[in-house]
């Protein structure tokens, strides 16, 4: 797409942008019941990641700020006036739990298990888990960190400072709000949270979830995709990460990023 794009989704698809949230150039507006996005460019790979999205409508942005549907020859609307913002800002990055998980600050809810047709055990485990509250509780369990989650302060001292050897086996997320996840080993000793990983499900250390469902039925209950991460939190949280949003960990692209952060 090399022209000015907009595309319209409904406000309860808004979660389907996470992908993009670090993506530069891409702006929100949102005006019940939808959110309205818009870009510029021929990246292929924002390209991919757009049509992936749940549009009500697509458009070209034309002169006077007239809107073509891309299926349209002529533009048949106005651009409304938006409140325009980063995705980034916009864009909530940890979404509570709830209904899938809930936080552990009291009694646990009452457990019923209703009778099932399942035939298998996974079935059966996927309905047992629509009838519970999932909780964040202590872990004496001790296993090895796969995850750090620290500032992007920390992070860019630290490679900036790191040898090329050190830095090779890592990558790297960023939130919205400055934090950054990285993955690899060895992880740099820098002061965050620590996870561990199950399969899909990044929780975080000396913490589990109860009932001790399998981590492939939590990811299905969360709705990741095969190569999405979640981290849960202490506090009953998670984090939606794609696979794309991690990056290699090189000095220009760390620094890249700090000095985009530093700057807003």
């Amino acid at each position: 797409m090399s022209f000015q794009w907009i595309i319209r989704i409904a406000l309860t698809d808004a979660e389907s942008l996470a992908p993009l949230r670090l993506i530069r150039g891409i702006d929100v507006a949102e005006k019940e019941p939808f959110v309205w996005v818009r870009g510029a460019g021929d990246d292929e790979k924002v390209e991919r990641l757009v049509r992936a999205l749940p549009a009500i409508a697509r458009y070209e942005v034309t002169a006077g700020n007239r809107l073509r549907k891309l299926e349209s020859r002529i533009p048949g609307e106005s651009l409304p006036a938006l409140n325009w913002q980063p995705l980034g800002t916009w864009l909530r990055v940890r979404m509570p739990l709830t209904p899938a998980l809930s936080p552990s600050d009291g009694e646990r809810e009452k457990t019923v298990l209703r009778p099932t047709h399942s035939s298998t055990d996974e079935e059966r485990e996927d309905a047992s888990l629509r009838a519970v509250s999932i909780q964040i509780v202590r872990s004496a369990e001790e296993r090895p960190i796969d995850l750090l989650m620290t500032s992007i302060a920390e992070w860019r001292d630290f490679a900036l400072n790191a040898p090329e050897l050190r830095l090779r086996h890592l990558r790297f997320a960023v939130d919205a709000a400055g934090n950054v996840i990285i993955r690899g080993k060895p992880l740099p000793p820098l002061p965050g949270r620590q996870f561990v990983l199950h399969a899909n499900i990044a929780v975080q250390a000396g913490f589990t979830w109860e009932p001790a469902v399998s981590a492939e039925v939590l990811v299905r209950r969360l709705g990741l995709s095969a190569d999405a991460l979640a981290l849960l939190f202490d506090d009953g949280t998670f984090s939606r990460i794609e696979s794309e949003q991690f990056v290699p960990a090189t000095r220009s692209a760390i620094r890249e990023t700090a000095a985009e952060f530093v700057t807003r």
